[in-house]
């Protein structure tokens, strides 16, 4: 579908329901990493220590960690909660495991204040970063701090060593949890300063098509007005010739009519016997605002069963607008561009979620959706929570029918 004319595309940035899901993604993205890179130090760290000394525990410790390097990269591949949980149980099995006979391969040890046993209790911390949400990242990365703790403080109690919590693997904790805390708390005004800008973008792509509109509108009035001032000029003194009346007048009357109607003749009764018509003064009876702009006489381009299709789902979109938005005021733009023409729906109401409208919202699905889809058209909404909602009508023109009628 292309654009209207004069409509410029731009980009509107990621809404604030799409950033929060990005955010944390990202954050998921590099806590693995970072968890990857702590199991992977452990193992090279027990693999130079013990190259040569053929020793079997330092071995073992290397297995150890074999099944939590697997989790791991399993829970890099697909996040969910099963995978989450099955690698804090055998992250704590395996990190056990592991301190237990890198304790008893190195006598060295006398506590577990090391650098080479924080990084497996890191690596299980950071699984805190996989969470959907800030308070959902802080519980995980609590829960994997505590059950590696846990399974060191086990191990050095078989080994006989003495248990202490290391500096590195508690300041890892703090600052993940320092993270977490620091987006949720900035979600909500990163979100305020978004939804400015989504409404600051939306209301300058309509002052816009309103300007073209005016300026297509004023030059065509010029145009006509010069052209039938110097006809008049040009004409013999005394009352206008018949044929030079009736131009003028024909002319005089086409300036209301569609710019884009060169192909056939569009009659007024197009737009005032339409449906569309019909819904925005229905709104208007129930009580909302409804400024109506834009190229009325497109609808004349459309067959009967088209424009019929148009109107009752713009109807339907107001009725939204009535119920749901929270919104007084609502704008209804036309347009035709090409092969296409667009009725603009918005609101600057509560907004939604276009992906999680409950099933029962048949408003949306039948009456919005389905009907312009069986005229071969389009839905497009654009909406998030506290900007507002768009919703976009595009149906095709069918150039046999427009034919025909003109």
């Amino acid at each position: 579908m292309r654009p209207a004319k004069g409509v410029r595309l731009m980009s509107l940035g990621l809404p604030s329901h799409l950033s929060i899901r990005a955010n944390a993604r990202a954050i998921a993205v590099a806590a693995r990493w970072a968890g990857a890179v702590c199991l992977g130090a452990a193992l090279v760290n027990v693999v130079v220590s013990s190259a040569g000394s053929g020793d079997r525990y330092a071995w073992l410790a290397i297995l150890a960690l074999v099944p939590m390097v697997g989790l791991l990269i399993m829970l890099g591949r697909r996040r969910t909660v099963a995978l989450t949980i099955a690698y804090l149980l055998v992250g704590a099995i395996c990190t056990f495991f592991y301190v237990l006979a890198l304790l008893t391969a190195t006598p060295s040890y006398h506590d577990t204040n090391l650098f080479v046993i924080a990084l497996p209790i890191v690596a299980m911390t950071l699984v805190g970063g996989t969470g959907t949400g800030a308070l959902s990242g802080v519980l995980w990365a609590t829960v994997g701090f505590a059950l590696a703790e846990a399974a060191v403080f086990f191990a050095a109690t078989v080994a006989g060593r003495t248990f202490r919590t290391d500096a590195i693997s508690l300041g890892a904790y703090l600052l993940l949890i320092g993270i977490l805390t620091f987006d949720g708390l900035t979600r909500g005004s990163r979100g305020r300063t978004q939804s400015a800008i989504h409404r600051a973008v939306r209301d300058m792509r309509l002052i816009e098509l309103r300007r073209d509109l005016i300026a297509d509108s004023i030059a065509e009035l010029h145009d006509t007005v010069l052209s039938e001032l110097l006809a008049i000029a040009g004409s013999e003194p005394g009352p206008l010739s018949p044929r030079l009346r009736e131009r003028i007048e024909a002319d005089l009357l086409s300036l209301g009519r569609d710019r884009s109607a060169a192909a056939g003749d569009v009659r007024r009764e197009d737009w005032y016997e339409s449906e569309l018509l019909e819904a925005v003064e229905l709104a208007r009876d129930e009580g909302l605002t409804v400024d109506l702009s834009g190229e009325r006489g497109a609808l004349g381009r459309l067959s009967a069963d088209r424009r019929r299709a148009l109107g009752l789902a713009t109807r339907q979109c107001l009725v939204n607008v009535l119920r749901h938005s929270g919104s007084a005021i609502a704008e209804v733009a036309i347009s035709a561009s090409g092969d296409v023409v667009t009725v603009m729906v918005v609101d600057e109401g509560h907004g939604f979620v276009p992906s999680s409208t409950a099933s029962d919202r048949l408003g949306l699905r039948q009456s919005v959706h389905d009907r312009i889809e069986r005229v071969g058209g389009t839905v497009t909404i654009f909406s998030s929570q506290d900007v507002g909602t768009t919703v976009l009508l595009a149906v095709p023109i069918d150039h046999d029918e427009e034919a025909i009628a003109s």
